[in-house]
């Protein structure tokens, strides 16, 4: 099937949901939140509403803040979100799936903070976990203090 995938032309041919996702080799948590409903019909699923629900068209009324619906998902947060994009930019589309995702990417390239589409959804920084976002005035100051401290013995 992943090559039925890596091989079409069309972002909005729809596949069977949790089958595309797993050949994918997107995280196991995503794949459960487009499992079959209780009635057993099974979802369907195109490129597109994927790369739109990782990455929303959505603008936030708040300059460089990046909508993304999977972060609503009860189960799905900034660790699912990472590991989406990373496989995702590690898949080698046709040319035309692959402009669509490159887009929605610089999307996120330009922003600093991404958030869900719920009214209270709290926003998380798009940083790797653990680091700071040196282009913001208070990482600024944390990466000055750091650099400060493993100046060589003697510098004043």
């Amino acid at each position: 099937m992943l090559e039925e995938i890596l091989n079409t032309n069309d972002p909005n041919r729809n596949w069977p949901a949790e089958a595309m996702l797993r050949a994918l080799g997107l995280p196991i948590r995503l794949v459960h939140d487009f499992l079959p409903h209780e009635d057993g019909i099974p979802r369907q699923l195109s490129l597109q509403e994927l790369f739109d629900f990782v990455i929303s068209d959505a603008d936030d009324p708040r300059p460089r803040f990046l909508i993304s619906p999977l972060l609503d998902s009860r189960h799905l947060g900034m660790k699912s979100f990472r590991e989406t994009v990373a496989v995702l930019n590690s898949t080698e589309f046709q040319p035309n799936i692959q402009k669509i995702w490159k887009l929605k990417h610089k999307k996120m390239e330009g922003s600093l903070r991404v958030k869900g589409f719920a009214r209270y959804n709290w926003s998380k920084p798009l940083t790797p976990a653990g680091k700071f976002y040196s282009r913001t005035p208070m990482g600024e100051k944390i990466w000055k203090v750091l650099k400060e401290k493993q100046a060589p013995i003697g510098r004043e």
